[in-house]
C-alpha cells in the first residue's frame, strides 16, 4: 500500500509548504497566535538571555579544554566554543569560537539554506587513550 502522506517528505516543496501554512492558519484561528501571548514572550526572553549558565563538556584529559554549544539572538544557528576551566571559574569566560554555524556555507545537498546543530560526540580510542577529538553532527534545514 502506498503512503498517502509521502508527498509531505518534500519538506521544502511548494505543495507541502502550502499544506503546512493552511494547517497553521487553522490552528491559529482556533486557539490564537502563540507568539502574541505573555507566556511566549517570557519563554523567548529566557531562551535569549545572556544570563544562561553554559553547559560544559571537557575534551582532552586533565588539561583539556571545555566546550559549549551556544545560541542567542546574535548566534541564531549557534556557535561551538571553548574555554579553559580557569577562565570559566572566573565568571566571565574568555571563549574562543571553534565553529560558527551561522557562518558556514549553505548546504549543497538539499534545498535548505542553513545548518542545524545536532551535537558533538567524543571519539574514544579505548583505555589509556586521550579523548581529544569529537565528531560534529549537522544536518541541512532549520530557519
Amino acid at each position: 500500500p502506498e503512503d498517502p502522506h509521502k508527498w509531505l517528505e518534500d519538506v521544502l516543496g511548494d505543495e507541502p509548504m502550502k499544506w503546512v501554512k493552511s494547517k497553521n492558519e487553522e490552528v491559529i484561528a482556533a486557539v490564537g497566535d502563540p507568539t502574541k501571548t505573555m507566556a511566549y514572550a517570557r519563554i523567548l526572553a529566557i531562551l535569549d538571555s545572556k544570563d544562561k549558565i553554559p553547559n560544559l563538556h571537557r575534551i582532552g584529559n586533565a588539561d583539556g579544554q571545555f566546550y559549549n554549544y551556544w545560541q542567542d539572538d546574535v548566534h541564531v544557528q549557534g556557535i561551538w566554543r571553548k574555554t579553559t576551566l580557569d577562565s570559566y571559574r572566573r565568571g566571565s569566560p574568555e571563549w574562543k569560537t571553534v565553529i560558527d554555524v551561522d557562518a558556514l556555507a549553505p548546504p549543497q545537498c538539499d534545498t535548505a539554506k542553513t545548518w542545524v546543530w545536532h551535537g558533538s560526540t567524543l571519539l574514544d580510542d579505548g583505555p589509556g587513550s586521550e579523548v581529544d577529538r569529537a565528531l560534529i553532527a549537522l544536518s541541512p534545514g532549520g530557519s
